[in-house]
């Protein structure tokens, strides 16, 4: 047995020398007095597995009738006895007291038939002193006196039986010793003690071989072991983002670049935020008697579903509902489509990058961006920063933006722009100060100056503005009629016609060169050329093809340029140094012009002012 269970076991069964003293006290003089020339009894040995019994119980009288020292105990033979199953050590612990009371009924057996041997032989001397003392009255001739000696011993059978242990995962097998001719078991009643036990699972017959062969007495032998149930697993989560969302260090530099990284955890539609792992079963197991033993119970994992999340049909993953960012607050992941920023967008938030709306009570800080797909409302100015919305813009106090600035729209409502570039669909503002505009819709620049200064303005619909231009006629581009991204595409077709141009002709003048040197080598095969020609063809083929597609697109962008716009310039005062395009047509206003109207003349394809 294992040492730290010998003083819980010693403790709850304790006190057998106390109890061996007082046993001894109590017997006949002539069952404790050792005879003259008998040597004295050896000490019993300690069994570290053993369980004292009682001094009243019936197998301690058994014990004592046997001539054995001491007290007995139930020693369960775990070590010394390897033709058992493997019987865990405390479960004999647990069925102490019934395995205890199955062995007195046993015992009792046993003192009932030494009982009934000892009457019979107490009968047959009261006959046979009867018969006697009838001799010495002379009715009979005495009988010769058989000579004396020792009384042979009674004849009791061997005994057994199968002891169940309480919780029903163990049954051992108890003998009790024979006397005199008594008969001996054999394999066949230890099958009938096991179906009377209800013993059907897990019998080693090994065991029950061994234990009729050993003749080990006053000993439970193992020869019967249940199936364990085999416990299942709880359900778990693997979760994908982080409770506590924090910048971590460059892994190189290990420099936390806290401008580039954000404090919010962007997350997307349908994204996974943790695996759900269903719990698996156990298995259940099997008692001596047949009867099943239940696995131990498993627990659902504890999913941490908050607002905006929801478990899938199949129960496997918590999955978000909408476009947002992910935060973990009481116990639960929530999803929100709204970002508050109570302050500015600096180092204590960092960059921005948001699916959904984003909401910024503060500035943007020069050299940080904010980006959303949704709806961006900024409540301060933005500096030389990025801020790129997939929906509407607004800037209540404007952009100040050094020359670095970037701002991106659908339909884009500034206070006012310095210095920046804008790409909108709709631009409205109350000034706009040597910035670059392009919209594919209108531009609209009215209340308080209500000017446009400096820098460029491309709007594919119409521009209106108070004053466009200064009086120190400062250089202003004014283009109208046709779509930005139009304009960009025909410039970049364009450029990369010339390139294919260009490179189609020198890879034919160096095809043509190897050829014509072949040729003044006397037409010998020369490898090294042949390749580098036949690559030269193959590559001039492929740009021909691509410059067949460049030359009908810019075609079709060509017409589109030159088709006849119907935007129009709306302004009180249009001054001098302002380049004016509309469509195909342009125009240097010379003279400051007052309450004008320009529009696309189709008859002279000019401008015309109303």
């Amino acid at each position: 047995m294992p040492e730290q269970n010998m003083s819980a076991f010693k403790k709850l069964f304790g006190g057998l020398g106390s109890r061996k003293k007082e046993a001894e006290s109590t017997l006949p003089p002539e069952e404790t007095a050792p005879q003259p020339d008998a040597a004295p009894p050896a000490p019993p040995k300690e069994e570290p597995d053993a369980f004292a019994v009682p001094a009243g119980n019936a197998l301690a009288k058994v014990w004592s009738r046997c001539a054995h020292p001491g007290l007995p105990s139930l020693n369960p033979r775990f070590q010394s006895w390897s033709a058992g199953p493997d019987i865990p050590a405390d479960t004999l612990k647990k069925s102490f007291y019934k395995v205890l009371r199955q062995a007195a009924v046993l015992s009792q057996r046993w003192l009932d038939m030494e009982n009934a041997g000892l009457q019979a032989r107490a009968a047959a001397q009261a006959e046979a002193e009867k018969k006697a003392a009838q001799q010495a009255d002379g009715e009979q001739p005495a009988e010769p006196a058989a000579p004396a000696g020792p009384e042979p011993p009674l004849d009791i059978d061997e005994m057994g039986e199968v002891l169940v242990a309480g919780d029903g995962m163990a049954a051992w097998l108890l003998l009790l010793p024979p006397s005199g001719n008594g008969k001996t078991l054999a394999v066949k009643d230890v099958e009938t003690m096991l179906s009377a036990a209800k013993v059907v699972h897990g019998v080693s017959q090994p065991a029950v071989e061994a234990a009729l062969s050993d003749k080990v007495y006053f000993q439970l032998l193992p020869i019967a072991r249940g199936t364990d149930p085999v416990p299942g697993t709880d359900g778990w989560i693997d979760e994908h983002f982080s409770r506590s969302y924090t910048r971590t260090a460059d892994t190189e530099s290990k420099v936390v670049d806290y401008r580039a990284q954000s404090n919010v955890q962007a997350i997307a539609k349908d994204a996974v935020i943790c695996d759900i792992h269903l719990p698996v079963p156990g298995t259940p197991g099997k008692r001596v008697d047949g009867l099943p033993v239940a696995a131990p119970p498993v627990k659902a994992a504890s999913v941490p579903a908050g607002s905006g999340t929801a478990v899938s049909p199949d129960g496997t993953k918590l999955l978000s509902l909408l476009d947002g960012f992910l935060e973990f607050r009481g116990g639960t992941f929530n999803v929100k489509d709204l970002l508050n920023i109570p302050n500015d967008v600096d180092y204590s938030t960092g960059n921005i990058d948001f699916r959904g709306d984003v909401n910024i009570r503060g500035d943007v800080r020069e050299q940080f961006s904010v980006k959303a797909t949704g709806d961006i409302v900024i409540s301060g100015l933005v500096e030389a920063a990025c801020v790129e919305a997939g929906g509407d813009l607004v800037i209540s106090n404007g952009v100040s933006g050094n020359g670095q600035a970037v701002i991106r729209g659908k339909n884009v409502r500034v206070k006012y722009l310095e210095n920046c570039t804008v790409y909108a669909e709709n631009l409205e503002s109350e000034y706009i100060l040597t910035s670059c505009v392009y919209c594919s819709g209108s531009v609209t620049v009215t209340g308080g100056r209500g000017a446009i200064i400096g820098g460029q303005i491309v709007a594919a619909q119409n521009v209106k503005a108070s004053c466009i231009g200064s009086q120190t006629g400062r250089t202003t581009k004014i283009c109208m009629g046709v779509k930005p991204d139009v304009r960009e595409e025909f410039a970049a077709n364009k450029t990369e016609l010339t390139a294919i141009r260009k490179e189609a002709s020198e890879l034919a003048k160096r095809a043509t060169y190897l050829k014509k040197r072949m040729e003044d080598q006397g037409g010998r095969p020369d490898a090294r050329s042949s390749r580098e020609i036949e690559n030269a063809v193959a590559r001039i083929t492929e740009l021909a093809e691509r410059e067949k597609a460049l030359t009908a697109q810019q075609a079709e962008l060509s017409r589109q340029l030159t088709s006849l716009p119907t935007s129009r310039l709306e302004c009180n005062e249009l001054y001098p140094g302002v380049r004016l395009t509309i469509g195909s047509a342009g125009r240097v206003i010379e003279s400051m012009i007052g309450g004008c109207v320009a529009v696309f003349d189709p008859e002279t394809r000019d401008i015309k002012f109303m």
